[in-house]
């Protein structure tokens, strides 16, 4: 059954309206400012601090207690880096241009996970942009079977000539790339994997794994169900987030490889649920 989560948004309540000196440029008014702020987390579902002491010149400190008074009114909520909007759903960008994004962060997150790979047997390598980075890193090995539903890991993965590649077919969703739907669904049925390499659109402790597509929803479910090992690879903004479309809890994945960027209090929440968390290096 498809769950959905229906989320209004709340009001910024002005908290001041004198000016903060600025370093370089016109000073802002503090409330237009932290209106404008709470618009930016709302649209994107995540800012980061540095972003935004940029983007209005000014300096950290000063955006801590912004983002510090907007959470006090219920407007966000405060994450290690940034923040994230508390009522909003995850925003799903191309896949195309996701990849590039936090590229140093994916990679080494890609290599910390390939400590999972099995010596042989059967693995599933899920699209998306962290497990995209993963295609590099397999070893040469014909006793390796690799079953994807990305297109462009199954196509690099044959250039390179490595092991046996298989995908599952399916309709091809533009955003992400992977194949979805009945077709999908049929073959992962009949299809059982030592280990599946999975990512995360948006990940919250208590409503669990979720994405905005519910046939993306349908295959990840699928996937995790499938697996003896489900490994989660996701870089540090994915958490904190939720979407519309719900497919598994924490708990149905066996480990999951992120960056140091994770907050310490989300780690130890994370392992309370029984969850095994692996912090990349580099």
């Amino acid at each position: 059954m498809l769950l959905l989560e229906i989320c209004g948004f709340t009001h910024t309540t002005e908290v001041g309206n004198h000016s903060d000196p600025l370093e370089g440029g016109v000073a802002m008014n503090v409330s237009a400012r932290r209106r404008e702020i709470a618009d930016l987390v709302h649209a994107a579902g995540r800012v980061e601090a540095a972003e935004l002491s940029a983007r209005f010149a000014v300096n950290s400190e000063t955006i801590r207690r912004d983002l510090s008074a907007l959470e006090a009114a219920g407007d966000l909520q405060r994450v290690h880096g940034g923040a994230v909007a508390r009522t909003t759903l995850a925003v799903e960008g191309r896949v195309s241009g996701r990849i590039a994004e936090r590229r140093a962060e994916k990679i080494a997150i890609a290599r910390a996970a390939a400590r999972e790979i099995p010596p042989f047997g059967a693995i599933f390598i899920e699209a998306g942009s962290t497990t995209g980075h993963l295609a590099k890193l397999l070893p040469d090995r014909g006793d390796l079977l690799i079953v994807t539903n990305a297109l462009q890991i199954a196509l690099e993965l044959t250039d390179l000539g490595r092991s046996t590649v298989m995908t599952i077919g399916g309709r091809v969703r533009p955003a992400s790339y992977a194949e979805v739907d009945a077709w999908a669904l049929e073959r992962l049925a009949q299809l059982r994997f030592d280990v599946a390499f999975v990512g995360a659109n948006a990940i919250d402790t208590t409503w669990g794994l979720s994405t905005p597509d519910p046939g993306e929803a349908a295959v990840k479910s699928a996937i995790l169900a499938s697996a003896q090992k489900a490994v989660l690879m996701t870089d540090h903004t994915k958490f904190g987030l939720r979407a519309a479309c719900r497919y598994g809890a924490i708990g149905d994945v066996d480990l999951i490889v992120t960056d140091r960027g994770i907050g310490s209090a989300t780690v130890d929440d994370l392992r309370a649920l029984g969850t095994e968390v692996r912090l990349a290096d580099g």
